[in-house]
């Protein structure tokens, strides 16, 4: 789960300094969409001991108009397939480089 709130942090920080591609500009609303139910249930805990949750919160607190939003895996969701799919390749491309007899 901590690699699914390092991708968060990653989006709200990107989202506020203007890294992050976004096709809203002003005060509309930007949603950070992940399929991880427990990463989002830690970001709305105010009792999590996380210092990493607790600075994705203070920058939400902050960024009123940036939602982090949980959306069911696997249930077809266009872009949550095409993460899971590139996600697979980055893994097969790492696995290959630490292990270069797993090459075929």
């Amino acid at each position: 789960m901590e690699g699914k709130i390092r991708k968060i942090s990653h989006s709200v920080s990107g989202r506020i300094n203007g890294t992050e591609r976004s096709d809203h500009q002003g005060n509309e609303i930007t949603k950070i969409w992940t399929d991880s139910f427990s990463s989002v249930m830690t970001v709305l805990d105010p009792h999590t001991p996380h210092q990493l949750v607790r600075d994705i919160q203070s920058l939400l607190t902050q960024n009123r108009n940036i939602l982090v939003r949980w959306v069911k895996a696997h249930a077809g969701y266009r872009g949550n397939e095409e993460a899971d799919t590139l996600a697979q390749k980055a893994i097969i491309v790492v696995m290959k480089a630490l292990k270069p007899s797993m090459r075929t």
